[in-house]
């Protein structure tokens, strides 16, 4: 979500207009290869000329501010207000899509500066005091510091061991608990299948004896999708995350998916719609884990909206991925909640409209199996709106 000062990115730069660091690109609109490379190619084919001229003016001028230069994004081409100053040996440049969020990043931009110059000044100061002592250091201050880089050595190859043993007793600790998830899969099911049979068994039943099997029911279908979680969570932290990918259509994948999601949807009549752009390109992916994915946002977005609501899944092509999109029209997420949907066993305060349980474990999965097809994942949301899950799938993998 943005905010008043829309989307932003500060950087460094060497005379010629090179990248040297990136001080903030929290919207990932930079290129992930642009440190050690020129910043012009960012603007579009018919800006670069508006590019160069701004870095004539910050050369002639030692500052130039307020360029309206558009540039290219994952969201495509957007323009930008450019602010840039000449720091000593660099050139500082902060770009925002408002002209207030390039202003406010452009001063703290100068105020990094400030701060690193002085720090570089107190260490030269401080070294050439050291280096002053040090002269006038007696033997016994040689030998003291030998021992002490003897120490440092020893402690290192300590902490390399150490983390040896930790890294065999997380993987140890993955065996288990994959080995434990396994073997209870099994008697649940037996519970699940029991449970099933006995509700079918209607006219002898009570209503009492109805209510305890179907939380019987419910809490081993709970207990079962915990156990297949944790059998993910075990074997992408082992490092065995084994995509079978293949080449096809994303849309009839998806069609079959939503088709079958749709008979679990309607019970609680809400119905899920599905779009997709026309001609969309053949992605390279595992069909079995992208369907997990599906699977989960939209379980999710039916687990949070109100009986009569609809759930929208669309396909949309943008220059470099297939980006896919699940919308539900449920309460929304507050925004400080946000950053914290994509971790392990974390929830947030939003409760499901009709009491469904969860793991905490869906969405870190969904973002490894997500990763793991060199694609991202994020999230949108507004109170008494609703929230949409985004992924995206690279066009060529």
């Amino acid at each position: 979500m943005e905010d008043k000062t829309g989307k932003r990115f500060s950087v460094f730069c060497d005379l010629e207009g090179r990248v040297t660091n990136i001080l903030q690109d929290e919207d990932h609109i930079l290129p992930s290869s642009i440190v050690g490379n020129m910043l012009f190619p960012i603007a579009v084919t018919g800006d670069l000329d508006k590019m160069l001229n701004f870095f004539l003016e910050l050369k002639d001028k030692k500052s130039a501010i307020g360029w309206e230069i558009n540039i290219n994004t994952h969201s495509g081409s957007e323009t930008f207000s450019f602010y840039g100053g000449i720091f000593e040996d660099r050139i500082g440049i902060a770009a925002a899509t408002t002209k207030n969020g390039a202003q406010l990043l452009f001063s703290d931009l100068s105020r990094i500066n400030n701060e690193q110059i002085n720090i570089i000044r107190t260490l030269s100061k401080e070294n050439e005091n050291l280096q002053t002592r040090t002269e006038e250091l007696p033997v016994n201050y040689y030998e003291e510091l030998s021992r002490l880089n003897n120490d440092l050595v020893n402690m290192q190859r300590e902490l390399s061991k150490k983390n040896r043993e930790l890294d065999e007793l997380n993987k140890l600790k993955n065996h288990f608990l994959g080995m434990a998830a396994h073997d209870l899969r099994n008697p649940l099911g037996v519970i699940m299948g029991y449970s099933e049979i006995l509700l079918d068994e209607d006219e002898k039943m009570t209503d009492d004896h109805k209510i305890i099997l179907n939380s019987i029911l419910n809490s081993s279908q709970f207990m079962l999708r915990l156990l297949n979680d944790l059998l993910d969570v075990s074997a992408i932290e082992s490092g065995n995350l084994n995509l079978k990918l293949v080449k096809t259509d994303l849309v009839p994948v998806f069609k079959k998916n939503i088709e079958l999601n749709n008979v679990i949807s309607q019970k609680k009549d809400i119905i899920i719609h599905f779009s997709a752009q026309e001609h969309l390109p053949n992605v390279i992916f595992d069909i079995e884990k992208i369907e997990q994915v599906l699977n989960n946002l939209i379980s999710n977005a039916v687990k949070f909206s109100q009986p009569g609501k609809k759930v929208l899944v669309k396909l949309i092509k943008s220059d470099t991925a297939i980006i896919v999109s699940v919308s539900d029209q449920g309460p929304g997420i507050p925004e400080h909640e946000l950053k914290k949907l994509f971790k392990p066993f974390e929830t947030t305060s939003v409760k499901s409209t009709s009491g469904e349980k969860s793991t905490g474990l869906g969405l870190s999965i969904v973002r490894k199996l997500i990763q793991g097809h060199n694609g991202k994942i994020w999230v949108e949301s507004k109170l008494g709106e609703g929230t949409t899950f985004f992924f995206s799938i690279p066009i060529s993998n």
